[in-house]
């Protein structure tokens, strides 16, 4: 599924969590190396944003502790968004 630009930074990944986030950047990147994917690390599903893939890229300073980098491919923001919309299905 392609969205807007848009959609992909207007969407929370970290939305309900309890820390506390500033000073929060994001903006979507195109891979110039593999990364991990920080979309699935719960589910069991870990894979890796491959070389050219767009994806999600955001540090934040996390409970004014530590500064924390996200990596998420636009897969798996799919994949949420359809399972916030009520529908998570694969397409």
């Amino acid at each position: 599924m392609s969205r807007p630009d848009s959609e992909y930074l207007e969407y929370d990944p970290f939305f309900g969590e309890e820390g506390e986030m500033t000073c929060r950047t994001k903006a979507l990147r195109r891979a110039r190396k593999e990364h991990a994917c920080f979309g699935a690390p719960d589910s069991g599903d870990s894979h890796t944003i491959k070389p050219g893939d767009r994806y999600r890229h955001e540090t934040a300073l996390v409970d004014g502790d530590f500064w924390g980098t996200y990596r998420i491919c636009l897969p798996c923001i799919d994949k949420w968004i359809r399972e916030l919309e009520g529908n998570g299905n694969d397409e």
